[in-house]
């Protein structure tokens, strides 16, 4: 169990210093390890389906044409 804690540390870190990265992304990312890592993780799960959610209102809203074969 301790490798997988590892793992998830490697990987904070990992992004902190990527420069490809977003700005957005270790900012979220720097405050949500302030926070307690139980309520972090669900508002996080909650930001992703209400980001899903407009992804797919978004496409929802183009004309059917665009994904038709040809």
């Amino acid at each position: 169990m301790k490798k997988n804690k590892l793992v998830r540390v490697n990987l904070c870190e990992e992004i902190r210093n990527d420069a490809a990265a977003s700005y957005w992304l270790k900012a979220a990312l720097d405050s949500a390890l302030k926070r307690d890592p139980v309520d972090a993780v669900t508002d996080a799960e909650v930001l992703v389906m209400a980001l899903r959610e407009r992804c797919t209102g978004a496409f929802s809203k183009l004309p059917a044409f665009l994904f038709q074969a040809k």
